[in-house]
């Protein structure tokens, strides 16, 4: 599978859906105009604002998207950068490469979850038609030309 570009996602995925494993929880996962991810809910984890995406245009071998988090100060709405102990829980793989099984940990928090993809499908099709006829002129029977 190709990596998917910014905008083209809604072309290729009619939807995504995460499950928790460990509570079976699930959610359907939001797009963004021109974006390449799906967005989960934010969650709150000791003071910060996560809000976690699965970036389609940022495939493993598998063709599995990576899982991006990112940090926001929960009073100020600022965006974290990457550092200390939140660059480890940045980028997450997952597990295994023919399923899309993921757990993310950061601190004494794990999350493990699968996510559910429905494709769409583009099929094209041409249907052809042929027809043969034949005139000619008869008189009394007899054929007189075609």
């Amino acid at each position: 599978m190709e990596p998917i570009r910014g905008g083209d996602i809604k072309n290729i995925i009619d939807s995504a859906c995460v499950i928790r494993l460990d509570s079976g929880e699930t959610q359907e996962l939001s797009t963004k105009v021109a974006s390449c991810c799906h967005f989960f809910e934010p969650v709150a984890i000791e003071g910060w604002e996560i809000i976690f995406r699965l970036d389609w245009s940022d495939l493993d071998n598998g063709g599995n998207p990576t899982l991006d988090a990112d940090f926001y100060d929960i009073e100020t709405k600022k965006k974290l950068p990457n550092i200390g102990e939140r660059r480890a829980a940045h980028h997450t793989s997952p597990k295994n490469s023919k399923i899309r099984v993921y757990e993310w940990e950061f601190k004494d928090v794990k999350w493990p979850f699968k996510i559910v993809v429905r494709w769409l499908v583009k099929i094209e099709e041409k249907i052809g038609v042929s027809d043969i006829a034949t005139c000619g002129v008869y008189r009394n029977g007899v054929k007189l030309s075609e």
